[in-house]
């Protein structure tokens, strides 16, 4: 092998290197990226869950409200 096709070789080891360095950057950055929107994640879960808790006792207030409505209309009725 002649000191060209070395050089080449060398030039090329060079550039993957390089290369490498690059994309391990990129996965660092994209793992730190990763885990702030696993956080994020575990986050939106827990304020889904309280939201539809809320809204299931929003519902369960308005079911009441609404039977407590029908008796005193009801009673009102049978009074008038």
């Amino acid at each position: 092998m002649d000191a060209m096709a070395i050089a080449q070789m060398k030039r090329q080891v060079a550039w993957h290197e390089e290369e490498l360095h690059h994309v391990d950057r990129d996965l660092q950055s994209v793992e730190l990226a990763l885990e702030g929107n696993k956080k994020k994640v575990e986050e939106l879960r827990r304020k889904k869950m309280e939201l539809k808790r809320k809204l299931d006792l929003y519902k369960q207030d308005i079911v009441k409200a609404e039977e407590s409505s029908r008796r005193t209309a009801m009673e009102e009725r049978r009074r008038g």
